[in-house]
């Protein structure tokens, strides 16, 4: 079969129309080796066979000397493309985040890496950047509660499709076994804005309010349907910041590593 019109394309690879109801996901030559691909299509796998609503993985191919996965497809349109023509919709979508999430995190699997392999590769590829913090927050992170939930590592508004009336998270990739509110966290970090600067000019202001009551309607509507306590998320957030620190967000390495020598502080 060849594959169709192209659909979007991200960091790590193309998506293309795959026949009528699949789509064919086909990475870049960087990262179109078979470790990558083989535990992309893996992880999509063991999730959409634990039975949480999610693209059902068909095959492996290869064309042109780049490899690629067969994905069911899912139609419609993510929730952040909703919002740039429905931004009055942004907290009905946040409690629907908060219970996507957690009807997620009942769900449990063997085969994904856990919680805290995950976390611990992330933080040390930022050792560089951590130097002498390194060590010592791999030691907290050890102290910290494991858990048995399947986790999506990334999930937010541009990861998931609203299809029909369900919403399906997609970009399975950062799958893990681990505690549901270090996922949380995770979230929140995405959702909650950098600190206000002291001299803030309008257009910061503009989205740092909106961001800020966001994140706060959607933590306080996970924590009602987990019946969860704040400071048992909070205490994820010292290694989230630290994993966080990898994926090179613009505009965030002075705010994480803020937050990490705060933190760091704060267990002295």
């Amino acid at each position: 079969m060849e594959k169709g019109k192209l659909l979007g394309k991200g960091l790590t690879a193309e998506v293309y129309e795959w026949g009528k109801d699949k789509v064919l996901k086909l990475y870049f030559n960087k990262f179109s080796n078979d470790d990558w691909v083989d535990h992309e299509a893996k992880v999509g796998y063991l999730v959409h066979e634990s039975g949480i609503i999610s693209p059902a993985v068909f095959d492996k191919v290869e064309i042109n000397g780049r490899r690629g996965i067969i994905f069911e497809r899912i139609f419609g349109k993510s929730i952040l493309e909703h919002l740039v023509t429905e931004p009055w919709e942004l907290y009905n979508y946040m409690r629907q985040l908060a219970l996507l999430q957690h009807n997620i995190h009942k769900f449990s699997t063997n085969g994904l890496p856990t919680q805290k392999e995950k976390f611990t590769y992330k933080i040390r590829a930022s050792s560089s950047i951590l130097r002498g913090r390194l060590k010592k927050i791999l030691d907290y992170m050890e102290s910290l509660p494991d858990g048995e939930s399947i986790c999506h590592g990334d999930l937010h508004f541009n990861n998931i499709i609203v299809s029909g009336n369900k919403l399906v998270p997609i970009d399975w990739n950062g799958a893990y076994m681990g505690n549901p509110l270090g996922d949380v966290a995770r979230t929140c970090m995405i959702i909650r804005p950098p600190t206000l600067s002291r001299v803030p000019d309008a257009v910061n202001m503009l989205t740092y309010y909106p961001r800020l009551l966001a994140y706060q309607v959607y933590i306080n509507e996970y924590m009602k349907l987990a019946k969860a306590k704040y400071e048992d998320i909070d205490v994820w957030m010292l290694p989230v910041a630290a994993s966080r620190l990898k994926d090179r967000i613009p505009g965030e390495k002075k705010w994480l590593l803020d937050m990490i020598d705060k933190r760091l502080e704060q267990l002295r």
